[in-house]
């Protein structure tokens, strides 16, 4: 499905360390993994990977080492058909993350920065983003207050019709909330899962987390709460309510990535004309992606497809 306009990518690939295990070890003790391995991950290489894989042209906007870490996230980046929109850092690595996988899926991480977390303003103000284009930014460069006020401030400075797209990540709850709600204000589209949105709004339901968070939002933008399994929030311009969009049931064997795969999808497909049907695709791309061990992998189109009803294929495969 290829599409006119270009992603850019402004968040952080890392290399993700991988261990699935029966159980968590005793303090100081040691279990053996079932299974594991290294991936080029991190959710800037997540989203990247799976926009791309879906036909979207995707440049990766962060920064990249010239190590060991780096070189093997540049050869992953371009295997999965993604360009670098700048040089790779010389003289320096990019950073990894150990990923412990329990029985049902559920993740932890430990993260070791590398050349990634020092993007700042210099680093921003080489991109030149056309109208048109859609830029995704994550929560990890909101972790730091000057590169915070850093992304704000180019943030401000994008042409019009530029799309942006807000992932907060799990590093939402170290984020000062002034400096997250100014984010807010300044997005096309928010996407949290449900857990994040629980801290972001002090509500467990996510019909009511949906309502809090689109206050903090702009007029016209489009706010999703993830609930995993039982599929993705939205709020309904037609009706003015909420409502849920499903998914097909999935055997999870590791939900790493999943909610990338998610944000890929919704941007590699988007159709502001046809929401639902677009937010039903990033379902099904998510979980197919949570059925692989590690984040590296995202489904094609033709694997998204064939969840889908010909009317709907058929709204997807119209132009933006």
């Amino acid at each position: 499905m290829a599409l006119g306009r270009q992603l850019w990518v402004v968040a952080n690939a890392i290399v993700d360390l991988v261990a699935k295990v029966d159980q968590w070890p005793e303090r100081g003790g040691d279990v053996l993994a079932r299974t594991g391995g290294a991936f080029a991950g991190g959710n800037g290489f997540n989203v990247a990977a799976a926009a791309a894989r879906l036909g979207m042209k995707t440049l990766y906007a962060g920064l990249v080492g010239t190590g060991p870490m780096g070189t093997a996230v540049q050869r992953a980046l371009r295997e999965a058909g993604v360009a670098l929109a700048r040089e790779p850092v010389a003289g320096a690595d990019t950073g990894f993350d150990c990923v412990i996988v329990e029985p049902d899926g559920e993740r932890t991480f430990i993260t070791v920065p590398g050349c990634e977390s020092r993007f700042g303003w210099e680093h921003l103000q080489a991109l030149a983003v056309p109208s048109g284009d859609a830029v995704y930014v994550s929560g990890y460069h909101l972790a730091r207050e000057s590169s915070a006020w850093a992304l704000i401030r180019w943030l401000d400075s994008l042409p019009s019709g530029v799309q942006v797209v807000w992932d907060p990540g799990p590093l939402i709850a170290g984020i000062a909330p002034d400096i997250w709600r100014q984010m807010a204000a300044r997005v096309s589209v928010l996407t949290v899962n449900q857990r994040e949105a629980a801290w972001m709004t002090a509500e467990s339901d996510p019909p009511h987390q949906l309502a809090r968070l689109r206050q903090w939002c702009a007029p016209g933008a489009t706010v999703l709460v993830r609930a995993g399994a039982a599929g993705t929030w939205i709020f309904d311009e037609t009706s003015q309510q909420s409502c849920r969009v499903g998914t097909r049931p999935a055997q999870a064997v590791d939900t790493t990535g999943a909610g990338d795969v998610h944000t890929g999808a919704l941007v590699a497909l988007w159709r502001p004309q046809a929401l639902v049907t677009v937010v039903k695709a990033a379902n099904v791309a998510a979980s197919l992606a949570v059925e692989h061990l590690g984040p590296h992998w995202s489904p094609t189109w033709a694997e998204v497809a064939a969840y889908l009803s010909d009317d709907e294929r058929i709204q997807l495969a119209s132009q933006p």
